[in-house]
């Protein structure tokens, strides 16, 4: 009765402090009513710092509205921080692309008013939405220059934000002795300073950091005092940080219930912020956690969800290079040329206005005259000062257009040599991945239908006799081009190697796992790489067949029934996965005329169609099933025709194998 009791008065107080915040933000729009235009402006941003944990829609609105306001009294400070606002909004919906363009704008508009406040603020917001993306080197660039700007203005609440992130960045990075350094300052200054928003960001971040070197005690008290100090300032964003760290320090401490409870309630309070990076990353952790205590069916629902929010985040947008910034940046230079021009037009129109006065006027021309001269000298002082501005714009231009063509030079002589060394990889992965196999020959045909994203790939085949018996393996490497390629080759050396040990497929798989995991170091979490992989053994006289799989399935045809075989539902190697695993073999009974076909991911994740969606596993395997009837060697030139005309305009999204066997 008493937790009944205690559970109500805990919703009474979160019911009335939601009504107070509401009441605080309807009084805030009521006063725009009475509010004067200047004094709008900040009043405008404010609204749209506080709808971004509520209504992302009505504060992208708030800082449109300071926009237009700002830029019609030509406040400059206010329309970079209005700017900020409104891609900071755009960036919580997860659209990193308009966010990006309006913190160059205001990154743009402070350096020509040379506000290094409104500077610093600009560079962190794009270093953190390259974060978001992933992409950790550009975000470093960014929040060194930002570091830089801090240090220079001696702003110690902005030097603890700095060094924060750079420890963030430093950790994703995995120089930890650089992150520890960091992330220590940053925490030093924000105790000293007393502010509770630069105290628990290094909290935090120092618990990911000892998650990340499996130091489990220091990491949960670090996130606890986060936990702690974002409570005390109803952070609620911090809070969700807080909860989801505690989740996976208790999942390194394999006490999963008490892991899912946390991230749970890290999702919960995401959701409600609608906070797209935290969302994502609870769905992820929540992915590993079901799969790991064996509740498949709720793994697999959050790994979609966790799909789709990646997506949301990373695929959606394209990331923006550092040329293009480069370009848009020159382009509001040129911007500002044009104005300088209008500029001086206006002081000539003005100066000749001014003589047809004189001439009119000649009852009191000794006056205008005197009054001329004092004008003519002071438009000669703007337009002289105008002049000199667009000559520093002009040397500005011609040395960024000077900067970019080097640059340029270099990036095309470096992607020669890049293009160039991974030709003649690919040539080396040819020899590995024969076109023919002649260990085949004796089959009834065969196809390989074998489509790189990039030029080199991380599928591959391996076929191999021992004893009579034809073994065949198909895999696929995580990721693609050159990373994914280098691990087919540790694949076929290792494949070689454990046939002349075992000719069972799931003992195969098994010690296929121990080497990888024991090559790419997953036992000291350095690697997550992984592969998944099938392998055939066929019987000498080509009576029987045994499969076993790691996340590839056999595809069969036999009196014209077609059949889905499915291995078990984990990779090679990955770390996320238990280290040891058993496979399970299948043996099938075969007969002349059946077809066996295996197949990488690629093809069914393949995006095109009318709605730009993946072509997915039903209408691959409803492909397969139309056209095994077809002469074996047509069908690989059918499934690439198929795939050609799905994708359309679109780019390739991953690798492509498909094999084919009819026996």
């Amino acid at each position: 009765m008493t937790k009944f009791i205690l559970s109500w008065v805990v919703i009474f107080i979160g019911f009335a402090y939601s009504s107070f915040a509401q009441n605080g933000l309807d009084s805030l729009v009521k006063k725009l009513e009475t509010t004067e235009e200047i004094e709008k402006i900040d009043l405008l941003n404010k609204l749209s710092e506080s709808f971004r944990e509520k209504d992302l829609d009505r504060a992208i609105g708030y800082a449109e509205e300071a926009i237009a306001l700002a830029e019609k009294n030509s406040k400059s400070d206010k329309l970079a921080i209005s700017q900020i606002n409104k891609g900071v909004a755009f960036r919580s919906k997860g659209d990193s692309k308009p966010a990006l363009e309006y913190f160059l704008k205001a990154l743009v508009i402070a350096e020509q008013i040379n506000d290094l406040n409104i500077q610093a603020d600009a560079l962190h917001k794009i270093g953190v939405t390259y974060l978001f993306q992933k992409d950790f080197y550009s975000a470093l660039k960014f929040a060194e220059k930002e570091e830089i700007i801090w240090r220079k203005i001696k702003d110690d609440a902005g030097i603890a934000s700095a060094a924060n992130f750079l420890g963030l960045i430093y950790v994703n990075l995995k120089d930890y002795d650089r992150a520890l350094k960091a992330l220590e300052e940053s925490l030093e200054i924000g105790r000293k300073t007393k502010d509770n928003e630069l105290i628990y960001k290094p909290l935090t971040n120092l618990g990911d950091l000892y998650i990340r070197l499996k130091n489990v005690p220091k990491a949960i008290d670090y996130i606890s005092q986060a936990l702690k100090v974002s409570e005390e300032s109803n952070n609620k964003f911090g809070i969700a940080s807080s909860l989801l760290n505690l989740g996976k320090a208790y999942r390194l401490k394999n006490d999963n219930k008490t892991a899912i409870e946390y991230v749970e309630k890290s999702l919960e309070k995401s959701l409600e912020i609608q906070t797209l990076s935290l969302i994502r990353n609870s769905y992820e952790v929540l992915t590993e956690l079901y799969e790991q205590t064996g509740e498949f069916e709720k793994s697999l629902f959050f790994h979609k969800l966790y799909k789709s929010a990646d997506d949301s985040l990373i695929n959606k947008n394209v990331r923006q290079s550092m040329n293009e910034m480069e370009l848009k940046y020159e382009a509001q230079k040129k911007e500002q040329e044009v104005l300088a021009l209008r500029v001086e037009k206006e002081l000539y129109d003005r100066e000749r206005d001014l003589n047809w006065a004189i001439r009119g006027g000649l009852s009191i021309i000794t006056l205008l005259a005197l009054m001329a001269t004092f004008l003519y000298q002071r438009q000669s002082r703007l337009k002289q000062k105008t002049n000199n501005q667009l000559v520093d714009i002009n040397k500005t231009i011609i040395q960024k257009s000077e900067q970019v063509n080097e640059q340029k030079e270099i990036i095309e002589q470096i992607n020669k040599n890049l293009v160039s060394s991974i030709n003649y990889a690919k040539n080396i992965q040819d020899v590995l991945l024969p076109k023919k196999a002649d260990v085949l020959n004796s089959f009834s045909g065969y196809f390989v239908f074998n489509s790189p994203r990039d030029i080199v790939s991380g599928d591959f085949n391996w076929f191999s006799e021992v004893d009579g018996q034809t073994i065949i393996a198909v895999g696929d490497c995580t990721g693609h081009g050159v990373p994914a390629a280098l691990i087919t080759v540790l694949c076929h050396s290792f494949l070689h190697e454990i046939c002349e040990q075992t000719t069972s497929p799931a003992r195969m798989l098994e010690k296929m796992n121990e080497r990888v995991m024991a090559q790419l170091h997953h036992k000291e979490g350095l690697s997550n790489d992984g592969v998944e992989l099938a392998i055939c053994i066929i019987a000498a006289d080509k009576t029987q067949l045994i499969y076993a799989g790691a996340k590839v399935p056999l595809y069969l045809t036999q009196n014209q029934t077609f059949k889905i075989i499915k291995g078990n539902n984990f990779p090679i190697g990955d770390a996320h996965y238990s280290a040891q695993r058993v496979y399970s073999e299948h043996i099938i009974p075969i007969s002349k005329g059946d077809t066996i076909y295996l197949a990488s991911d690629g093809y069914q994740d393949q995006f095109g169609g009318e709605q730009n969606r993946k072509f997915m596993v039903k209408s691959f395997r409803d492909l397969l099933e139309n056209i095994c009837t077809e002469n074996i060697e047509n069908q690989s030139k059918l499934l690439e025709n198929n795939i050609l005309t799905w994708r359309g305009t679109q780019k390739q999204t991953d690798d492509v194998m498909v094999f084919g066997l009819k026996i």
